[in-house]
């Protein structure tokens, strides 16, 4: 799918999540905001926008090589991890003013340990989310939440206030809402965005001020209906993966006919499926939301029935007549997850397609020769329908 018009605001946020030190980060901190790294999707990104804060997700965005990165971490460490410590190392995240990280998984935790060997660094908090549900679990979360917030506090001396937390609480569900609206606009025949588009203006979301991405994509979904160009997709796709959130990733799995009109990722659908209440105390609310409302990580056990749940529903709601699954090189986490969801969709009948990555794609040809056939064998499937 070619676009044939200019959109304005689409350019602009696309600019954002294709850059770390983009423009609307650097008027924040022109403005006197503070730049705060941290780890998606657990890590409650509201508490930093109540203490004043700018949280943006910490990635390896514009990373050619891993050779500064490959003396801190072994070869079995994935892709994700070496490219974003690289750019750390390379100085492109020497404007930030924090970091804050969880205990995501072993690889990307250690970030966190070699990023604090490093003088005048500013990682200052780690929080350590719970896997499993329960009532002992959550009270172990609710005390790492408040230590959370005491160190937030300490580090920019503000005081986070339920006032603050409510104002951040609207803000991010003010996000959420529009989102769900550009998603809405992919469950047509037509749609308005090519999967790579969607993604990067969901990953646009984690990479600017929240106010400012608000304003323009509710700008963008007005330039997309008023200028009506809609693409009819062929065969419609959807992606799972975690930690690929390269552009030139998801353009690769576009490249031949198949086109992308939803995500199951971390940063994209998932991210505003559900709201945080507003009403009552907003503390509760906000631990609530992350504890056990929003849709389920790969991470956390004894989820497994309400991720395939929720996987087979986006298939249905979005006429999907193809799933591909990605993983990186070495990611145990998604190993699994490929595992489960291609015996879940084998079932469903429905095409899968698991892949590899690394998280700057290598390897092109091969890739492009998966997906060329993965597509053609849903064509000819539809075909003899």
């Amino acid at each position: 799918m070619v676009r044939t018009k200019k959109l304005v605001w689409l350019d602009a946020l696309m600019s954002a999540a294709t850059s770390l030190y983009n423009p609307e980060i650097q008027k924040a901190k022109e403005d006197g905001r503070k730049i705060v790294g941290f780890m998606y999707q657990e890590l409650p990104e509201e508490i930093l926008t109540a203490a004043g804060c700018v949280p943006i997700y910490l990635r390896g965005t514009g990373s050619e090589g891993t050779e500064f990165a490959d003396a801190y971490f072994r070869q079995l460490t994935c892709n994700y991890t070496r490219h974003t410590f690289n750019q750390i190392l390379d100085g492109r995240y020497d404007f930030l003013d924090g970091a804050v990280f969880y205990n995501a998984c072993d690889h990307s935790r250690r970030i966190y340990d070699n990023w604090k060997l490093l003088p005048d660094n500013p990682v200052y908090h780690f929080l350590y989310v719970p896997k499993k549900p329960g009532k002992l679990a959550k009270e172990f979360y609710i005390d790492e939440i408040k230590k959370f917030i005491k160190a937030t506090e300490d580090r920019f001396g503000v005081e986070i206030t339920s006032e603050r937390l409510a104002s951040a609480i609207k803000l991010h569900n003010k996000v959420r809402c529009l989102q769900q609206e550009l998603y809405a606009m992919q469950q047509g025949e037509s749609v308005y965005l090519t999967g790579t588009e969607l993604l990067m203006v969901m990953l646009a979301a984690v990479s600017m001020p929240r106010e400012t991405y608000a304003e323009i994509l509710e700008k963008l979904i007005a330039e997309l209906k008023t200028n009506q160009e809609v693409f009819t997709p062929k065969i419609r796709l959807m992606y799972a993966g975690g930690h690929i959130d390269n552009k030139d990733s998801f353009e690769l799995l576009e490249s031949q006919g198949g086109t992308i009109v939803v995500d199951n990722t971390g940063f994209g659908s998932r991210a505003c499926a559900e709201l945080i209440r507003e009403e009552g105390d907003p503390l509760e609310a906000i631990i609530d939301y992350y504890f056990e409302e929003k849709p389920a990580a790969t991470r956390q056990m004894m989820t497994q029935e309400a991720r395939l749940e929720r996987a087979g529903q986006l298939v249905k709601d979005y006429k999907v007549d193809g799933v591909v699954t990605a993983r990186l090189f070495m990611c145990d986490i998604w190993a699994f997850e490929q595992f489960i969801l291609r015996s879940y969709f084998n079932k469903q009948n429905v095409p899968v397609l698991e892949l590899e990555m690394d998280y700057t794609p290598e390897g092109e040809g091969q890739l492009r020769t998966r997906v060329q056939a993965f597509v053609e064998s849903i064509r000819a499937g539809k075909q003899d329908c």
